[in-house]
């Protein structure tokens, strides 16, 4: 329980969130019954919804409670949405989002890899890889930014924000691989593992727009691979927007598979 209490604790304490502006709770009889934390995103005037509600409460008062007070949260903001993820296991939960004029906007499939071959990627001519360090965060948010800027649900971030995420979050710290090509940065592979005995994840994998489509995401990803295999960190998983189609073959060849989806549920602001 301590280690939980002292991972939460760090997570609320990333730079940009306010946890006593933006969590909501929900309570029976004096009793915390739920929460909703409303993630602001205002580049790109888009908030996401994280709720839970414990066993043993009477779930979908406490959900449209909770959802009511995100959705006029978020409007305060002036931002255009609000998005949920949902396993697309949870039946229950669409049914109820869809209810609340909620519609489903994105699919994401949740792949694993269950070998522990390594994957040995060639380097390309005049390539390394090392191991980022804190000095790298401005070049590493640089890279990121640039390599996802336009995609769905992506919000720029500061460097503040990357600094604190790869070296501060966790317990460990992340493990960022650089891929450099003749000294420059050309693109990234982020790693991190669930626990001592969990999974190992690869989080994000950023190449520069100027260098897609020569493998580079390739060698990288499977340089991250191999770095949490080497840790014991197996299986690997990985997420990944359906749609990408350059992304799910990349990974596919690198020994992933499908193994559940999520639905993401989107709520026009916009509209009263």
């Amino acid at each position: 329980m301590g280690e939980a209490v002292a991972a939460l604790e760090r997570w609320l304490a990333q730079p940009g969130m306010q946890p006593e502006r933006d969590c909501i709770i929900a309570s029976i009889a004096g009793r915390p019954a739920g929460y909703a934390y409303v993630m602001v995103e205002t580049p790109i005037r888009r908030s996401v919804l994280l709720a839970g509600i414990p066993a043993g409460h009477a779930s979908a008062p406490v959900e449209k409670a909770l959802l009511e007070e995100a959705t006029a949260h978020a409007r305060g903001f002036g931002l255009r949405v609000l998005d949920v993820d949902v396993p697309e296991r949870d039946a229950a939960r669409q049914t109820f989002l869809v209810a609340q004029g909620l519609r489903h906007v994105r699919t994401h499939w949740h792949l694993q890899r269950e070998s522990a071959e390594r994957c040995a990627v060639a380097l390309p001519p005049g390539g390394t890889l090392r191991m980022a360090v804190r000095s790298d965060a401005q070049a590493l948010t640089d890279l990121q930014n640039a390599a996802f800027s336009g995609s769905w649900g992506y919000s720029p971030n500061v460097v503040a924000e990357v600094e604190y995420r790869v070296f501060d979050l966790q317990a460990p710290a992340d493990d960022v691989i650089l891929l450099e090509i003749d000294g420059e940065l050309a693109a990234y592979c982020w790693t991190h593992r669930e626990g001592p005995d969990g999974p190992g994840i690869v989080g994000m994998v950023g190449t520069q727009p100027g260098r897609q489509g020569q493998g580079h995401g390739k060698v990288v990803t499977g340089a991250g691979i191999d770095r949490l295999l080497s840790l014991g960190a197996a299986p690997v998983q990985i997420t990944v927007d359906r749609d990408n189609e350059p992304a799910v073959r990349l990974y596919r060849g690198l020994g992933f598979e499908l193994d559940w989806r999520s639905l993401w549920f989107e709520l026009d602001l916009t509209k009263v």
